[in-house]
């Protein structure tokens, strides 16, 4: 094999490794960033659950003083801010619509810069709007809301939902995939109609216990 051709191969081969390089660093990056966005989803959830709860607690034991409230609020705009790490804003520069489709006029280029002293910050992404939701309803609890906490309550957990939901799709393919068989099935809301369970459950009597003590601790 002539040098020609030993130089042409080394230098496939050279491209082929960066490619390879490139290719499970990049994969790296998405798993960390799925990671990420995953520990930042489940403090997301947990709060606004208890957002959920404090709007129109079930029980009446169930009491949220508006400093907690308002703590409440305080960690839900911090994840709101936080949120924007993994979903900047939606720049809106120079949108037009021709025919139903969208175009940029006049058209943007890699070298444009971006206007200096622009107010434009763009638009925060959908996701992002179901956390602030959570926390204006939160900030309005802490102040004496006197609107109808029922419906706020039911607004709340709303955004939660679909909060979820779209979460799933931007995590997409690192969810995994379950097919037809696993599908769950409809579980009624009120535990009454649940039926006997198939499998039972032994527990111990109330006061049936003794007080224990080891064989070591008694006298002889």
């Amino acid at each position: 094999m002539s040098e020609g051709m030993l130089a042409a191969v080394a230098g496939v081969a050279a491209v082929l490794v960066t490619l390879a390089q490139w290719f499970f660093s990049s994969r790296a990056a998405s798993r960390q960033r799925d990671v990420e966005m995953t520990q930042w989803g489940h403090e997301v959830i947990d709060v606004m659950a208890e957002i959920e709860t404090a709007c129109s607690p079930l029980s009446s034991e169930t009491k949220y003083s508006p400093a907690k409230i308002e703590k409440l609020s305080e960690r839900a705009s911090a994840l709101v801010d936080k949120g924007r790490l993994f979903f900047p804003n939606v720049k809106d520069e120079g949108r037009r619509t021709l025919l139903g489709l969208s175009i940029s006029w006049p058209p943007i280029t890699s070298k444009r810069k971006p206007i200096e002293n622009s107010d434009d910050k763009g638009t925060r992404v959908a996701i992002l709007d179901h956390v602030l939701r959570a926390c204006y309803a939160a900030r309005h609890l802490a102040i004496g809301f006197d609107g109808d906490k029922e419906a706020l309550r039911a607004h709340v957990w709303q955004s939660r939902g679909d909060f979820v939901s779209l979460l799933q799709k931007e995590m997409g393919n690192s969810l995994r995939r379950k097919d037809g068989d696993g599908a769950g099935e409809h579980v009624p809301k009120d535990p009454r109609f649940w039926g006997r369970p198939e499998r039972p459950l032994t527990l111990p009597l109330s006061g049936s216990l003794q007080p224990f003590t080891h064989r070591s601790m008694k006298k002889p």
